[in-house]
């Protein structure tokens, strides 16, 4: 199996998201997903939850983790690095502070779901709107994208055969 450097994931919460609207680049002022490096000898699911409570305060028994793939970034053709990507479901019982919240790596907010899948809405980062759907359905992929600058030229998404 492969060692990603990244992780990313997308949490839901009783029919909304949980972004964090970045302070730094890549994607300053867009909202993502909550994710990181994986640190040391951390398998991808420890550091994306390790990432989950450092950025959100969530312990991993509030919510349950599900890995969607993973995606191959690239920018003008040339690999960046590949990010494990996850779906986070906060269990029903769990009660949220109220957002907004402001944290060291920028505002977290809950969105309705709908609203971050529209097609008029520029505010997320391209890669997450693409993937989101397939991630949301916890359909298991391998997503292709590329970029110039931060605009998005390419997409793909490709079904990952069991024991990839």
């Amino acid at each position: 199996m492969t060692k990603r450097r990244y992780n990313l994931a997308v949490i839901r919460y009783r029919g909304t998201l949980l972004l964090l609207n970045r302070l730094k680049k890549p994607y300053a002022g867009l909202w993502n997903g909550i994710g990181g490096k994986n640190e040391g000898d951390e398998t991808a699911e420890m550091g994306m939850r390790r990432e989950i409570f450092e950025e959100t305060g969530l312990n991993q028994n509030q919510y349950t983790l599900y890995n969607t793939g993973w995606l191959d970034w690239h920018i003008d053709g040339e690999f960046i690095a590949g990010i494990d990507v996850f779906l986070a479901e906060i269990k029903e019982s769990v009660q949220l502070p109220l957002y907004p919240v402001g944290t060291r790596e920028g505002i977290l907010q809950l969105f309705d779901e709908q609203w971050v899948l529209s097609e008029e809405n520029y505010g997320i980062v391209a890669d997450l709107k693409v993937i989101l759907p397939e991630v949301l359905a916890k359909n298991v992929k391998r997503y292709y994208t590329d970029f110039h600058g931060e605009q998005l030229i390419a997409y793909e998404a490709f079904p990952i055969e069991e024991g990839n």
